[in-house]
């Protein structure tokens, strides 16, 4: 394809790149890093203004965006898209009457559409658009704080409500005032512009899949997706544990099954990272050729087996950000179950913090159970190949996943691996490996105690992962097919929806 200009992609996150350590963020790095003929803007949804970014970005990353959900009550407050004189004329024009007139209307089909058993996405994308549209011409805080707006959103809850099953009781006054505060800051994305470029590349089903859904809807721009876990799965898990209110939860899962099926519907190419993750999909109602599985790769110069350093002592090791969805609970249970058996065991925890209320869970559980000699969390590692080469054994407890990195990199440094069946681990590891049952740490102790005592074991697995590996999931077969997905998609772009006619 001949080109005076690279392709440009806008690349959007939430939660990751370039502000955030993890697997994702190590996808997007690479990505970035790997296709230097490619033009990225990053447009990033965070947690709160004040991140800095954790990465060094490629020369080719032309700008990056940060969209602040948290953090601050103002989104103009952090507008650097707007100049101060438009942001006070904005603030100064959004009247009762005008928020009456043009944005109550757009909220409450808004809303009667996020609550619809089988809402129509066409019309979910372009009420979305127009409120995008609404809110840079008229100040996001005055409108979302106002009174039309508060009466809107308790009609429409409080509604729906009613339609539920006997028992479950009326929400609180303050429940409902929970449920919309969530929503204030989940839509404060509507307040950014959208980008220009060829191609945009969301990297999760998310809030941060509707700057792509806008592009598409406003200027014809394909849109291609990457589901690295499943989303609205994850999301369910973590709903259960950090809402209690039983309303706020079923309202924060409509919206969120809601932006999820917007993207499916929007995005011209799904792309999830195993074939787990496409099950979800196809279940959601996309159709198998708007799927093409692309798995993450690892890059096998940087990560080999190394001599092992001499001990005399049996070792595990995982390598993972200690939040719930990785599971490290299951592992110390695990861990309480081999100690009995096997003398000095050293049990290491790899990773940052990434949920300080679960961390002090899994600190004072190694407390409780006697391990504090035993299990230790020894903080981010720059040299994780050393971690995978010095284990005896690499245990992964996840619950929820994708394709993650972690294990092909274990795999490709020829490491003996435990871990869980979920997500895209099985299609991983193949039989190179021993699976074990989520929560279950009976399990993956005995996995593990199988693997201590059986050296000869250890060796054949971790020579036929490396194996494996080298053949299925490098970073050079990850990174040459996404480019071709870019090409593929910018030259079957169709013209915008303003030039079609």
């Amino acid at each position: 394809m001949n080109r005076a200009q690279p392709i440009s992609v806008l690349l959007t996150t939430e939660g990751t790149y370039p502000f955030y350590t993890g697997g994702v963020s190590t996808w997007c790095h690479r990505l970035t890093h790997g296709l230097p003929d490619i033009d990225f803007s990053l447009l990033a949804v965070v947690s709160n203004p004040f991140q800095q970014s954790k990465y060094e970005l490629a020369p080719n990353v032309q700008e990056v965006i940060k969209v602040p959900q948290w953090g601050l009550v103002q989104p103009a407050e952090y507008s650097t898209h707007h100049p101060v004189s438009v942001v006070l004329a904005n603030r100064w024009n959004t009247t009762p009457e005008v928020i009456v007139s043009r944005f109550k209307p757009l909220f409450e089909r808004f809303l009667a559409l996020v609550f619809s058993r089988d809402s129509d996405k066409e019309e979910l994308g372009r009420v979305l658009l127009k409120l995008q549209n609404y809110f840079q011409h008229y100040d996001y805080e005055k409108t979302m704080n106002s009174q039309e707006a508060w009466n809107v959103i308790q009609h429409a809850a409080r509604a729906t409500w009613e339609c539920r099953p006997a028992g479950t009781e009326r929400p609180s006054f303050g429940e409902v005032k929970q449920a919309y505060r969530l929503l204030y800051h989940l839509l404060s994305v509507l307040h950014f512009p959208i980008p220009v470029a060829d191609l945009t590349h969301a990297s999760s089903a998310s809030l941060c899949g509707l700057p792509c859904v806008f592009a598409k809807l406003t200027n014809g721009t394909p849109y291609l997706l990457t589901e690295h876990g499943v989303y609205l799965r994850e999301q369910y898990l973590n709903l259960r544990r950090q809402i209690k209110s039983f309303f706020v939860r079923w309202f924060l899962y409509r919206v969120v099954q809601t932006i999820v099926e917007l993207n499916y519907h929007f995005a011209d190419q799904i792309s999830p990272v195993c074939e787990f993750n496409a099950r979800w999909e196809k279940r959601m109602g996309v159709p198998q050729s708007r799927i093409d599985v692309i798995f993450n790769g690892v890059d096998p110069k940087r990560f080999q087996s190394c001599e092992p350093e001499p001990r005399d002592h049996p070792q595990v090791a995982t390598v993972g950000l200690i939040y719930p969805l990785k599971g490290q609970l299951d592992l110390i249970e695990a861990t309480s179950l081999l100690k009995p058996k096997f003398n000095n065991l050293e049990v290491l925890f790899y990773g940052t913090e990434n949920d300080s209320r679960y961390f002090n869970e899994c600190k004072k559980r190694v407390s409780d159970l006697g391990l504090q000699k035993c299990v230790i969390f020894a903080g981010a590692t720059k040299e994780p190949w050393k971690v995978y080469s010095n284990a005896d054994v690499v245990a992964f407890a996840s619950i929820s996943e994708g394709f993650p990195y972690v294990v092909v990199e274990a795999m490709l440094c020829g490491a003996a691996i435990v871990a869980t069946d979920v997500g895209g681990i099985r299609e991983a590891l193949g039989d190179c490996g021993v699976l074990v049952g989520v929560k279950a740490p009976q399990e993956m102790a005995d996995a593990i105690s199988f693997l201590l005592e059986n050296e000869d074991e250890r060796k054949r697995l971790g020579q036929m992962a490396k194996a494996r590996a080298l053949q299925l999931f490098t970073e050079e077969r990850s990174l040459r097919s996404y480019e071709k997905a870019y090409h593929n998609l910018v030259s079957r772009r169709e013209p915008s929806p303003a030039n079609r006619h």
